[in-house]
């Protein structure tokens, strides 16, 4: 009776409740699987449905499926982009420590990372989670999820404005794991490498990283991508001010996602790029046009950054149409939004655009009021552009409103921060060279070592020959010595019976032996003539320094060096032509140096940073110089 009785408790306690675990964990699979595709409200129905087993069921352990639910949820406002909400639910998962699954931990470090960066520009903590889901998923070889943490992590340098050490993390990467990759991964990476190689300014790589990410997509059926390559490639154009382009790849993007109802804010980015393409071509009415279609997109769907955007974009429209009542609705419903979004961050634009437009409605008190907005904003955000124009723009406000005394005041500010404003343009340039002069001494570093890898290769295929030569040429000395201590023998043995037979043979014996001798050496001597040669054919001229002194020379801190180096290889020659010529400037021995390399004058002129007109007076000054002294 009690076995029984212990038997039917054991049954509903623990049997009765396997069911219940085999439904959440199926649920859960789901949530992973779809997370990432599926829309807002299908994912939202999981949740609901692992919430109400988990108050139904006493699922054991239960901080286990409590830390899948946590993971789940906070991955669900993240695919919203509400990272401020899904970051309590990531560390209530982690804190939980019933994560078994190593997937599940990978995805929580690298969610958790980007949220960090997302909500509070935590950069530290952003990169610590991200490179604890890159070392998990490389230990477990889990390729798809490392190549989706490396790109977060790359995300993270880019929105630090460390856009070229993003780019080396994800190339390092690229180079050694592509070939385990898919190739939708392929295609992202080669997306993300484009956009960072054209924040560099580096518009040659990004234009062929572009077209190596749309080649891939095109290779697969996953239309979200192809259009996601398109995009972006569309952006790049609008970017750089080629906005025939930029249309060509606005309208294929519509024309791929048109009739698909599940890529329609795909549509809307396209409507909204067009929008923007004819308001920098000053044809409002068709860039009015297209804003409302991208406006009505995002009315449908309610989606609040959408609609901040839009209100935006008609604000400005109706701004350049001198429409400045319209432009101004617009604007502030955009700023409600822009408030609600992102509170006191990244509203410098919008505080400055109103601002805009109350002065042209000549309400100068209230464009003063919202350019003192922007000002506050600039300094909040630490932006110089943003302080030099909203100064620039209280100085004319001011103006306009007859108080002159402001103005002088607030002109100095403003110049003081356009004069920042250009040392750091200048600056930034300079950055910029100097990643394209790292890059190109690594190219030329990786070159000189395949040259090196060729030669080693050469050399022993080289030695190996030798070898193989050298035994070849002891068979022969001992198939040679066989034979003659053959012949000795047999001539021994008739000595006893053919005593002048025997003599004519030693004396025939001796003459092929002296023969043989003869041979040997020559064949020697041949042999020693060919290795001669071969170690003649090795040693020859390395002209590696003078390209490694070539490469020196696109920067300026590196002319020094160059002129010691160049004086080195070419015998002084530069010391010379300044001991001739004791009136030669160090532009002129520079130039004397570049000619003596013989540089064609639009070579010179890209090296001296002049123009070719340029390079020719100053080989004519140069000339004078030369034949004055």
């Amino acid at each position: 009776m009690h076995r029984l009785c212990f038997l039917l408790l054991f049954q509903c306690v623990f049997i009765g409740k396997l069911p219940g675990q085999n439904q959440f964990n199926q649920q859960h699979e789901k949530f992973i699987r779809l997370h990432r595709s599926a829309d807002a409200d299908t994912l939202l129905a999981i949740l609901q449905i692992e919430e109400k087993l988990i108050r139904q069921k006493k699922l054991i352990p239960l901080k286990q499926y409590e830390a899948k639910l946590a993971l789940d949820r906070g991955i669900y406002f993240y695919m919203l982009f509400e990272y401020s909400k899904c970051i309590a639910p990531f560390e209530r998962a982690e804190k939980l420590n019933g994560l078994t699954s190593d997937r599940d931990k990978i995805l929580l470090y690298s969610y958790l990372g980007v949220s960090y960066q997302q909500v509070s520009n935590n950069f530290k903590k952003a990169h610590l989670f991200l490179d604890k889901a890159i070392d998990l998923a490389e230990k477990k070889k889990n390729y798809d999820l490392l190549a989706s943490a490396i790109m977060k992590k790359t995300f993270i340098y880019y929105s630090q404005g460390q856009f070229a050490q993003g780019i080396r993390f994800l190339e390092s990467f690229n180079q050694k794991k592509k070939k385990y990759l898919a190739i939708e991964r392929r295609s992202n990476i080669h997306g993300m490498l484009a956009q960072g190689y054209h924040k560099l300014g580096n518009h040659s790589k990004s234009y062929t990283h572009f077209t190596s990410a749309i080649e891939l997509a095109e290779k697969t059926n996953n239309v979200q991508l192809i259009a996601d390559q398109y995009s972006g490639f569309m952006n790049y154009f609008i970017g750089k001010d080629r906005y025939r382009e930029g249309k060509e790849w606005a309208l294929r993007t519509i024309s791929l996602v048109k009739d698909k109802p599940e890529l329609e804010g795909r549509l809307n980015d396209s409507y909204a790029a067009l929008g923007q393409i004819y308001s920098s071509l000053n044809k409002q009415d068709s860039a009015l046009y297209y804003v409302n279609l991208s406006h009505e997109y995002a009315l449908k769907t309610g989606d609040k950054e959408k609609l901040c955007f839009s209100y935006s974009a008609l604000g400005n429209v109706y701004y350049d149409k001198k429409e400045y009542a319209k432009a101004l609705v617009f604007l502030l419903k955009s700023l409600e939004y822009e408030e609600q979004m992102y509170g006191i961050k990244d509203l410098g634009v919008s505080y400055n655009n109103i601002g805009a437009a109350y002065l042209d409605m000549k309400n100068y008190p209230q464009a003063i009021a919202y350019f003192n907005k922007s000002r506050e904003q600039a300094y909040l955000e630490g932006s110089i552009d943003a302080l030099y124009l909203s100064y620039d723009n209280l100085s004319e406000a001011h103006r306009r409103s007859g108080n002159f005394e402001q103005v002088i005041a607030l002109k100095d500010s403003a110049f003081l921060y356009y004069d920042s404003l250009n040392n750091i343009e200048y600056n930034r340039e300079l950055l910029h060279l100097e990643v394209r002069y790292e890059t190109k001494l690594k190219e030329q570093e990786n070159k000189l070592l395949k040259l090196e890898v060729k030669r080693q290769n050469d050399l022993r295929e080289k030695e190996q020959k030798a070898r193989r030569f050298t035994i070849l040429l002891g068979l022969v000395l001992v198939l040679l010595l066989s034979g003659v201590v053959y012949i000795l023998f047999i001539k021994n043995k008739l000595r006893k019976s053919k005593v002048a037979e025997a003599d004519a043979k030693i004396q025939n014996q001796k003459l092929e032996e002296e023969l043989l001798v003869q041979r040997l050496n020559l064949l020697t001597e041949e042999i020693n003539k060919k290795n001669k040669l071969i170690q003649l054919l090795e040693s020859g001229e390395n002209s590696a320094l003078e390209e490694n002194l070539i490469n020196k020379v696109t920067l300026e801190n590196d002319w020094l060096a160059f002129m010691s180096e160049f004086d080195k290889i070419h015998g002084g020659y530069l010391s010379e032509l300044k001991r001739q010529f004791p009136t030669l400037t160090t532009p002129n021995l520079r130039l004397a140096a570049l000619v003596k390399l013989e540089f064609s004058n639009k070579e010179i002129a890209n090296i001296m940073c002049i123009t070719e007109n340029g390079v020719k007076k100053a080989k004519q000054r140069l000339k004078e110089r030369i034949k004055m002294d």
